[in-house]
């Protein structure tokens, strides 16, 4: 008995529509002005939000100076699967959920989109964080 399981069963069209993001990642001036919007709270409600306790003020102000690799090295230095959590993590229940923002009847910082646009430069890159 030959078991159902085969490779190349779906073509790389049929793949790519299935499985591609979900949302499209920031490009660099994308992630600059969304980072500019971060208020960079003292007392961070998002970070309080956060199941993994990232610095989420901390790894937004470096991407705002241009910093990406500090920027990747906060997020993985807490949670050494920030890029995986950037795509699937409740972001809008949990940290953006808690941004100031919101309270003030503003859209929360996009701080998923943020997180995801450090971890996959850094995943770019062929050195170790």
């Amino acid at each position: 008995m030959q078991p159902d399981i085969a490779p190349g069963r779906l073509s790389v069209d049929t793949l790519c529509r299935h499985f591609s993001d979900a949302h499209p990642p920031l490009t660099g001036s994308q992630a600059v002005v969304e980072a500019e919007r971060c208020f960079f709270c003292y007392d961070a409600p998002c970070i309080e939000a956060c199941p993994t306790g990232i610095d989420i003020p901390g790894f937004i102000k470096k991407i705002q100076s241009g910093n990406l690799a500090g920027s990747a090295r906060t997020i993985l230095s807490s949670n050494i699967l920030g890029g995986s959590c950037a795509r699937v993590c409740p972001t809008d229940i949990l940290c953006e959920g808690a941004c100031v923002h919101v309270a003030a009847g503003d859209p929360p910082v996009a701080i998923g989109a943020l997180q995801r646009h450090a971890t996959d430069w850094q995943m770019q890159q062929a050195t170790h964080p």
